[in-house]
């Protein structure tokens, strides 16, 4: 069966972000260091893919230096991307500390279940409602970073999907990195809407922490209801804790 590793001091999480050039993407990865911490009674670091040190293996290697026999990778990524299915275990074998670490690495946000479903769609309406979205809001646009990657739109597609069944209102995902394809932009999926006659829409944010992109978001739009990032929101911290618990198979 499968249980539950009993924590010890040889283990750590390692929260893993894509990384930013905005300060503050960095300032809000630190805050969910403690609060993923304090959660799971755990030493928890932080590591980026891109922009920002350290670089996963090099947070492997530190981790290994001081001791540690057992690290819960924590991918602060929504989708089975690219990042993923590539740079992570390039990263995890790149750090070549596997040889005297037991490293984990767990799924993407969207993949952690039904609880873990559940505990990211609180999170989402949570930051609504923060943002001023109330009762007479009749459709959501789902703001997302996008993916070239087929599976990763079809994983935000599923989650507007329960998005829409949970709030009672139609549902549209949108990405705002103009380089992907296949999903409209936030500001086209609001124009698609207008011409449903929806007149009161708001929007959830699928972004971590702030930077370049939800920026653009706000920027598109003004005088809406637009959800902050997920940040250090109760559930969205309660999805992390769940995703760093290391588990082992015995018979």
């Amino acid at each position: 069966m499968t249980i539950p590793v009993t924590t010890t001091a040889s283990s750590a999480v390692l929260l893993l972000s894509h990384g930013s050039r905005d300060p503050r993407a960095e300032y809000v990865v630190g805050e969910l260091v403690s609060a993923v911490a304090a959660g799971t009674g755990l030493t928890v670091r932080a590591a980026h893919l891109d922009f920002t040190a350290p670089t996963p293996a090099v947070a492997l290697q530190q981790l290994a230096a001081d001791g540690f026999t057992c690290v819960r990778v924590v991918p602060l990524l929504f989708t089975p991307g690219y990042h993923l299915t590539h740079d992570v275990p390039f990263a995890v074998a790149a750090s070549g500390v596997t040889g005297r670490m037991d490293v984990s690495v767990a799924p993407p946000l969207l993949s952690a279940g039904s609880r873990g479903r559940d505990l990211l769609l609180t999170a989402l309406a949570d930051r609504l409602v923060q943002a001023g979205a109330d009762a007479q809001v009749d459709a959501l646009v789902l703001a997302s970073a996008g993916s070239s990657s087929q599976s990763a739109r079809l994983c935000i597609g599923s989650l507007a999907h329960d998005l829409e069944r949970s709030h009672g209102i139609p549902v549209m995902s949108a990405f705002a990195a103009k380089a992907c394809v296949g999903t409209p932009s936030v500001t086209q999926a609001l124009e698609a809407l207008s011409d449903k006659g929806i007149a009161r829409p708001a929007v959830a944010s699928l972004f971590v922490a702030p930077g370049r992109l939800t920026d653009s978001v706000a920027a598109a739009c003004t005088d809406l209801p637009v959800a902050d990032p997920l940040g250090v929101s109760p559930a969205f911290v309660q999805l992390l804790v769940a995703q760093a618990q290391v588990l082992s198979t015995t018979t």
